[in-house]
């Protein structure tokens, strides 16, 4: 939306219910000071979210001891072409890589450069979601022109100076984000989100900033596929551990939504033992033995959205006949938006 537009009001399930109005982002600079953020929004009683961990002075590797990424040190810039302009900067690592991990994962890298390296740690429950953003500056200059803007309908939140996006079925709301990042520095930036009703795309992240090096202005402008699909609110399924059960639910899914997609299994896929890790990495519940073929592997789950708790997806992956290493990726679920979202994560997993 435009800038300056009201921010979203209220939904039942949403990010209001998650905070209340005193749980909001304050106006300031987006930097957490000793974890000044989560301490605020700590106090969620018995069923919220519990506290984030709270980053120090040191590298990202501090916070996310569960996936160690690069520590920061001296960074070793890009080549300086004879241009005076603005020099772009390349990621260092790959982004969709990156991605990929982080769709079976709560902690680890989402992007890094020689300036900067963002880290990411979740926390998941019902139909809502916190994610920390760790923005370290590698580098021994600023970064400056600092931005962070969530993409896909953005509306200006004027009275806390943080962002919502008010996208069909999710809720998102972007702490306010600091317009420079002093050298060696890390700062934390929290995303909240809520499912409301069924959406298949994630919202994506516009990275932009400067910095100077060597004599040379370079700049970022990039785009950041977010890993945080439906499947990240996936619930088990009660499954009474009957194939006849299981299917009859399966016939009536197909009915509503069905997707499907043949996928070729990456090397650290084995088989379909390899398939049903890959499923669980991505919340879905596998039920073994429940499928009449033992090369194929069956899973289910819910998506608790606000305004339609209930929504349950199920999966069933074949093997092909004639190459072990190719699978048949069928997903049924109440709406076409959940099963889309749902397929793409179960994909990007085995692929």
């Amino acid at each position: 939306g435009a800038a300056g537009a009201p921010a979203p009001g209220p939904v039942a399930g949403g990010l209001e219910d998650l905070l209340g109005a005193a749980g909001a982002p304050a106006p300031g600079n987006g930097v957490v000071a000793s974890g000044a953020l989560v301490d605020e929004l700590s106090g969620l009683g018995p069923s919220g979210l519990s506290a984030l961990p709270h980053a120090n002075s040191r590298d990202v590797v501090d916070v996310l001891t569960s996936a160690p990424l690069p520590s920061v040190g001296p960074s070793v810039g890009p080549s300086v072409g004879p241009s005076a302009g603005p020099s772009a900067i390349r990621p260092s690592v790959d982004l969709a890589e990156c991605l990929k991990k982080l769709n079976a994962a709560d902690n680890g890298l989402l992007y890094e450069d020689p300036f900067l390296q963002i880290g990411v740690k979740s926390q998941w429950q019902a139909n809502q979601g916190r994610v920390m953003l760790y923005l370290g500056n590698k580098h021994g200059a600023e970064l400056t022109e600092f931005s962070l803007e969530l993409m896909s309908g953005l509306n200006a939140d004027t009275a806390s100076g943080a962002a919502s996006l008010d996208g069909p079925g999710l809720q998102t709301r972007l702490a306010p984000v600091p317009s420079s990042l002093g050298a060696k520095k890390q700062v934390q930036v929290l995303l909240e989100l809520a499912a409301t009703s069924a959406f298949e795309t994630p919202p994506t992240l516009l990275l932009r900033y400067a910095v100077k090096d060597t004599g040379s202005v370079h700049s970022q402008n990039v785009t950041l596929a977010l890993p945080f699909g439906c499947h990240k609110f996936l619930t088990p399924w009660q499954s009474d551990g009957q194939p006849g059960a299981f299917f009859a639910k399966w016939r009536e899914l197909t009915q509503k939504a069905q997707k499907v997609e043949v996928a070729r299994a990456n090397g650290s896929v084995a088989g379909i033992l390899g398939v049903a890790d890959a499923l669980s990495s991505v919340r879905l519940t596998t039920h073994p033995g429940l499928d009449p073929n033992p090369k194929n592997v069956v899973a289910s789950g819910i998506v608790p959205y606000a305004q339609a708790p209930g929504t349950t997806v199920m999966v069933r992956v074949e093997s092909d006949a004639n190459d072990a290493a190719v699978f048949r990726v069928t997903v049924a679920a109440d709406d076409a938006a959940t099963a889309a979202g749902v397929l793409r994560a179960v994909v990007s997993v085995i692929e």
